[in-house]
């Protein structure tokens, strides 16, 4: 396979990745309707989502270290990536305590290039913890706050 062609793929997979996060999150936000179920989320919830994330991550950086490994022109992309996850990683792990120490003990967050995606236990948030929300990501990171994304369930 040409380094074209392993860079189209790679760009690819991380695509697919933040993508599968994403969606991972929307869809285990929707729960069957009915008396048996209601519209609770069980307290696995975020601890699956976690589990999800970092086993997808980790696949992608077992990519981008074989790539590494067999060295030639899409090596530096492949180290330029993996580079990015990981800063992606402690970023949304140094936010998730810092929201965390404002009161919501459930909470994951996702970091794309472009958008910080927060997802926490609440049945509903006032203004004010939005902003302490906002306040916190703006300050950590250099999104805007029109580019922060917070989802509360129940």
């Amino acid at each position: 396979m040409s380094k074209k062609k392993k860079i189209f793929v790679l760009s690819g997979m991380v695509a697919l990745l933040v993508i599968t996060g994403v969606l991972n999150i929307v869809l285990n936000q929707r729960q069957p309707d009915g008396p048996a179920h209601g519209n609770v989320v069980t307290g696995n919830h975020f601890d699956q989502v976690r589990a999800d994330k970092l086993a997808a991550r980790q696949e992608t950086l077992l990519f981008l270290q074989a790539i590494i490994a067999n060295g030639g022109e899409g090596r530096a992309e492949a180290e330029a990536q993996k580079l990015a996850i990981t800063a992606s990683m402690a970023i949304e792990s140094s936010l998730e305590g810092l929201i965390r120490a404002l009161g919501h003990d459930e909470v994951v967050v996702t970091a794309t290039s472009t958008f910080v995606n927060v997802v926490l236990r609440a049945e509903d948030l006032t203004d004010i913890q939005v902003a302490q929300i906002v306040r916190v990501i703006v300050g950590e990171t250099d999104r805007t706050a029109s580019n922060i994304r917070i989802i509360p369930i129940s």
